[in-house]
């Protein structure tokens, strides 16, 4: 029987029995990878604390041809303070949830999955150690360029989709294709939303500067612009994966309530 040890965090859990839970993680070799866990629910049991969602573990499993078995988990980190916070904990979830949309069970890209996981590891702790709600919604804005450049489907802000040629001001942004077009370009029946010229460098600098480094921005930024940036972005990602978050809707109703 083949064992191997990985880094992962969990991405979510749900019950296989009445004892045993599937864990759904993203490896930091293997990409998304499902286990079970035997005896997780089980009050005594050494892996049930470990396997919640949004903990980083350092595994052994038992490769098998469906679901792996997962052996042994030592936590790296449990990411707690986001376990206090409803908006905290919301995002995390959210950027789980892109991750596990987008990405494909044992992806061979190990490259890929290092920069993924890395990427998720890195703003999992900007969430968790952030101040306010506008730090929150940077952090999370912040992984919705990242993660959509590392899976091939980042978005333009410096070129003209129609004309390729750099805009240096004001640009309509296409929710649909994920970039913007200059003025001086006939608009079609796509959607577009006006982009200032100093929100489309504010996200150029966000996506050209490593998650855990901060900006010039980050100090400036106010709840306005970063939830009306992270609402578009929210869109264009809901639009190419035809698929709605299910995190930020429990989000909502809870606030509702």
């Amino acid at each position: 029987m083949e064992t191997f040890v990985t880094d992962a965090i969990n991405i979510k859990t749900y019950p296989l029995s009445e004892n045993d839970s599937i864990v759904v993680m993203f490896s930091k070799e293997m990409g998304l990878i499902r286990g079970i866990a035997k005896g997780a629910k089980n009050p005594k049991s050494k892996l049930g604390a470990r396997m919640q969602s949004l903990i980083a573990n350092r595994l052994m499993l038992n490769k098998k041809r469906n679901l792996d078995i997962i052996k042994e988990a030592s936590a790296i980190n449990p990411f707690n303070k986001l376990r206090y916070d409803l908006d905290k904990l919301t995002m995390a979830f959210y950027a789980a949830e892109i991750i596990n949309t987008f990405c494909n069970d044992d992806d061979k890209d190990k490259t890929q999955n290092e920069l993924i996981y890395n990427l998720l590891y890195k703003t999992l702790e900007n969430i968790q150690n952030s101040k306010d709600k506008t730090q929150i919604t940077l952090n999370i804005l912040k992984f919705q360029l990242h993660f959509m450049n590392i899976a091939g489907f980042g978005i333009e802000l410096e070129r003209c989709l129609k004309c390729s040629k750099t805009v240096e001001g004001d640009a309509l942004f296409s929710i649909q294709t994920g970039g913007i077009i200059c003025p001086n370009c006939d608009v079609d029946q796509v959607q577009y939303v006006k982009l200032h010229k100093k929100i489309r460098e504010f996200l150029i600098t966000l996506s050209k500067t490593p998650v855990d480094k901060k900006t010039f921005y980050d100090d400036l930024v106010n709840d306005k612009i970063t939830n009306s940036c992270f609402n578009l972005l929210k869109k264009y990602i809901e639009i190419t994966c035809n698929k709605k978050s299910k995190a930020l809707k429990v989000m909502e109703a809870a606030k509702v309530s």
